[in-house]
């Protein structure tokens, strides 16, 4: 009855609020409205007219580059510029010479570009620099994103491997310059073609397995087959490559087989006409046409499910005669999509064509979102933003985007070597162990040996967590030697570590432990499902009996280092922890005041501001 009563009242006055205001007033209410409730793009009506445009006032080299709701473009003039999806304008980097064309970005949306001068830079979301490497020459390709987060960068015949934070984990040279921009194969791998003729695999810790071809392959196309699923089957890995001539074929991958035999390969039927581009999803092949029509293949035989007309052919008033580079393809669990710089066609799995879409003429080839936004750079220096598509993608997310496909179980690795080894926790085993790791760690070559390394590193660091009676008083490593070991693992920098950090963190009474995991997990730098930060925010349970400096002073450090590196929308949550603390009157005033310090700076830097407005 009260409530009804107090609801009563409000709208009394607000009625006669409303009769005291003119009547000009009403004519704005509507826009008033519309003004305070902010229509997401991913929620908005799908139109013809842009949702909104944006003056690049540069001409764009390569695609724009989509991840973490915004979009990444190159200028010719040098500028690097990124805008949210919902127009607002988010930074302008400057590389310090001419940007080459070659970019990508992480899920967290680190963007990853090198000048023309061969300066690699790693840019995060708010267009602050995080790490540079000097590569001495122009990248050949953009750098490959590994599923933890490691990038493939390729120089001329050399391929080097980095973690996300930019520390060395292997480098080789394959004899011959690389002919084609490595792609990402289903179990983690990248696979290219080198100018010698050779078609290459190299998986994740640096192994390569290699073919020899006749002549280059127009795209290349990584498959899996029926029934495979990424990183748990692995041998149901193919390739399917494509000929400028129309020829086609299927290279298998046997991951049993004796380094050098692992690949087989098979003649497949011809094309309708020359590839122009193609993409994979599970068993199939969607292939846009030089004609502008699309075919779907079985990548298992090579037969031709469907044919179907995009806005390019001649039957729908297209030029009919498209060139390698005009158009990019998307092909997931919402349909397959062909893009060119004249529009973009929609079509089923079934081969329903379920839109077309038309648009003036780009620069540069559009691209297509999640959210289904396509991002369009106009020949008048414009970005355009389209909302053509209602279907957004519905797969498994982490806190900035789709997962990855899989994982190369550096979380969970299977024992190492020296797992049952009599005397493994004798002081000069270990130091001899150290002193190996850390050697290949400082040279950048730790290669085939990273998941024995890691292996190890683990069951040192946390002896007692499949051991329920392990003592963690008179625990068999001294704790000196364990941090050595954690800031050994942090050097591998591999995102699927984090988890094991953070329990350790969570579970081990000593503070200087808890302090190194902290270390540990701000120099990997990223914290994609948020364990971290959320098990710092325990530090201000009232209850909480292991608040000690250190691992607060630690703690401090390491959100900071997240927030640079992650960016919005983790950087919110832990600029909210650090202000916490800051004003945590149980705290010391070192603490307090260490808090304060990295809130100036990461204030300074912008990321206290609204990120997707």
């Amino acid at each position: 009855m009260k409530k009804n009563i107090q609801k009563g009242r409000v709208y009394f006055f607000a009625v006669k609020i409303l009769r005291k205001l003119p009547a000009a007033v009403f004519l704005f209410l509507p826009l008033l409205v519309q003004a305070q409730v902010a229509v997401s793009p991913a929620n908005a009506a799908v139109s013809a007219a842009p949702l909104w445009e944006r003056p690049i006032n540069d001409t764009v080299l390569g695609l724009p580059f989509l991840q973490a709701e915004s979009v990444v473009v190159a200028g010719e003039n040098g500028n690097v510029k990124s805008w949210s999806m919902r127009g607002t304008f988010l930074w302008d980097f400057d590389p310090r010479g001419k940007v080459s064309p070659h970019s990508s970005r992480s899920p967290e949306g680190t963007t990853y570009i090198s000048n023309v001068t061969g300066s690699f830079m790693a840019v995060n979301r708010t267009g602050r620099e995080l790490w540079r490497l000097e590569l001495g020459k122009p990248m050949s390709f953009p750098a490959v994103i590994g599923w933890d987060g490691r990038l493939f960068i390729t120089v001329d015949s050399e391929i080097f491997c980095r973690t996300a934070s930019g520390l060395p984990l292997w480098s080789i040279d394959v004899g011959s310059p690389v002919a084609m921009a490595p792609v990402l194969d289903h179990a983690g791998g990248i696979v290219t073609y080198l100018k010698n003729d050779d078609f290459i695999r190299i998986d994740h810790l640096g192994s390569v397995e290699r073919i020899h071809l006749d002549r280059q392959p127009a795209i290349i196309v990584p498959l899996l087959t029926p029934g495979a699923v990424p990183a748990v089957n692995t041998n149901g890995n193919s390739y399917l490559l494509l000929y400028e001539n129309r020829d086609s074929e299927d290279i298998k991958l046997d991951f049993t087989a004796k380094q050098g035999t692992a690949f087989s390969r098979i003649r497949l039927p011809q094309l309708p006409a020359q590839p122009i581009a193609a993409v994979g999803y599970q068993d199939m092949a969607a292939i846009t046409l030089r004609d502008g029509r699309v075919v779907l293949e079985s990548g298992v035989n090579g037969q031709v499910r469907w044919t179907g007309n995009t806005h390019e052919t001649v039957a729908e008033k297209g030029a009919g005669n498209l060139a390698p580079g005009d158009v990019t393809m998307v092909f997931d669990e919402r349909g397959i999509y062909s893009l060119s710089r004249t529009g973009a066609t929609c079509f089923t799995v079934s081969s329903k064509r379920r839109w077309l879409f038309r648009i003036p003429e780009t620069s540069a080839v559009p691209v297509l979102s999640s959210e289904g936004l396509i991002y369009a750079c106009g020949k008048d220096g414009t970005l355009r933003v389209y909302k053509i598509d209602n279907q957004v993608r519905n797969i498994p997310r982490s806190m900035y985007g789709p997962n990855p496909e899989g994982n190369y179980g550096l979380g969970n690795p299977p024992p190492s070597p020296w797992a049952n080894l009599e005397g493994r926790f004798n002081d000069y085993f270990v130091k001899d162990m150290y002193n190996e790791i850390e050697k290949a760690t400082s040279a950048g070559q730790v290669g085939q040996n990273e998941p024995y390394y890691v292996a190890y590193l683990m069951e040192m660091i946390g002896y007692f967590l499949t051991n329920p009676t392990a003592s963690l008083v008179r625990a068999p490593i001294k704790v000196p030697q364990r941090i050595d070991f954690i800031r050994l693992l942090a050097r591998m920098g591999s995102r699927e570590t984090i988890n094991f950090l953070v329990t350790i963190y969570n579970k081990d009474p000593e503070p200087s432990i808890k302090a190194a995991c902290c270390e540990a997990i701000g120099k990997i730098g990223v914290d994609p499902k948020g364990e971290a930060i959320s098990a710092y925010s325990f530090l201000l349970s009232r209850d909480n009996a292991n608040r000690d400096s250190q691992t607060l002073l630690s703690a401090s450090d390491s959100i900071a280092a997240l927030c640079r590196f992650s960016g919005p929308p983790l950087a919110e949550d832990g600029i909210l922890l650090l202000t916490q603390i800051a004003k945590y009157p149980d705290f010391r005033s070192d603490v307090k005041q260490r808090a304060q310090a990295q809130l100036n700076a990461l204030r300074q830097e912008g990321l206290d501001k609204p990120y997707n407005q």
